[in-house]
């Protein structure tokens, strides 16, 4: 194995517990679902979003007298896509922001080859960029909704999931069980709803912030 290759799997390293914890997820909530099923069900996630999301939306812009735009969306990634889009909310400038893409692409499939043939391409962007990678995607599973360019992410991997882990763990019976988390489920969902429609409404200071980001990310890649 090449120098290249072990800082690829020292990455994943970092990344095991996380790594692994969302491998556990995927297989309580694959248990969860086929032992309540036909007994108990919740409510999709787009459901509750979509239904809440306009009478939110106009009660932030009340509160705050700002305008919400009137393009934001709401979209609902699964794994994957959620560590692809960590990757878009990292301040690089044009010039990097090709790499820190694949650089998070590829840590989304797990591919050492590519991150090792990245840290060979670009050393100093692999030093600077993958401490993001580490950063970001290991809060993923703690992490409910997230905001960038017009769109609200609501982290379907989670929310959509936790539910029926929950209840599952609880044990029988469901049915009896079953308001108390499905309560706590769609408290969730709307205080994430809530809480990105404020971040969505603070556009300016976002983009002073990821201005001065960028800067700084900048001298990092001359200084690595």
């Amino acid at each position: 194995m090449g120098e290249f290759e072990e800082f690829a799997e020292a990455l994943f390293g970092q990344l095991s517990v996380e790594i692994n914890e969302e491998k556990e997820i995927m297989q309580l909530a694959i248990n969860a679902r086929e032992d309540i099923a036909r007994k108990v069900e919740f409510k999709e996630l787009e459901e509750i979003a979509n239904e809440i999301f306009p009478d939110f939306k106009d009660k932030v812009q009340d509160f705050l007298g700002v305008k919400v735009a009137d393009d934001l969306q709401l979209k609902f990634p699964e794994l994957e896509d959620l560590k692809r889009l960590k990757g878009d909310k990292v301040f690089a400038d044009p010039e990097s922001k090709e790499f820190v893409k694949k650089l998070f692409n590829a840590v989304a499939k797990e591919d050492l080859k590519i991150i090792a043939e990245l840290m060979k391409e670009n050393t100093a962007k692999y030093l600077v960029y993958s401490t993001y990678a580490i950063q970001y995607i290991s809060k993923i599973t703690t992490t409910y909704g997230d905001y960038l360019d017009s769109v609200i992410y609501l982290n379907k991997f989670i929310l959509s999931r936790y539910p029926q882990i929950i209840l599952h763990k609880q044990g029988e019976p469901y049915e009896s069980r079953f308001e108390n988390v499905n309560s706590g489920y769609l408290g969730a969902v709307k205080m994430t709803v809530l809480e990105e429609l404020i971040h969505s409404a603070q556009g300016n200071l976002h983009q002073i912030n990821k201005n001065a980001a960028m800067e700084v990310n900048r001298i990092n890649e001359e200084l690595a």
